[in-house]
């Protein structure tokens, strides 16, 4: 025979308060994770869009003070060296400094670019290195190079 069973008897079968506390809090968790880690996620996706747009930024420029090196520009007053450009506002509102830096020997032409969202952010803001024109064609360094080592090689008797 069967045996019924009635409300609040002992053989009933149900959830405890603790344990659905339990469940809840343990749910909680899970969600409160996934939460942090969406907000992280997002975080690193802004900086990876701001990153890309920086570099295409900087590629601009460079490609631009290259075509202006190559036309004959920034030249200083003495015509041997370049004049470092200290702000230029671009299209897009941001900001860019140009410093020349003096080429050693055969280097080739290196200048560091700063790019800052005002004029006041290109001092602090961290400098990019690029060459913007090659040095003397590798046959006359070659050239260069062994005339200064016969030159500097004691003469055999």
């Amino acid at each position: 025979m069967r045996r019924r069973l009635e409300v609040g008897s002992r053989g009933a079968r149900a959830f405890t308060l603790i344990e659905v506390l339990v469940a809840l809090f343990v749910f909680l968790t899970g969600v409160t994770g996934i939460l942090a880690l969406m907000t992280t996620a997002l975080a690193l996706h802004r900086e990876g869009l701001q990153a890309g747009r920086a570099t295409r930024q900087i590629d601009d420029v460079i490609a631009r003070v290259q075509r202006e090196v190559a036309a004959g520009g920034h030249r200083a007053a003495n015509g041997e060296d370049y004049a470092d450009v200290p702000a230029l506002r671009l299209p897009d509102g941001t900001w860019c400094a140009v410093h020349f830096l003096p080429p050693r020997g055969v280097e080739p032409l290196v200048a560091e670019i700063r790019l800052a969202g005002t004029q006041a952010g290109l001092q602090p803001a961290r400098p990019v290195r690029a060459v913007l024109a090659e040095g003397p064609a590798p046959d006359q360094e070659v050239l260069r190079l062994r005339e200064a080592r016969t030159r500097a090689a004691p003469e055999k008797p």
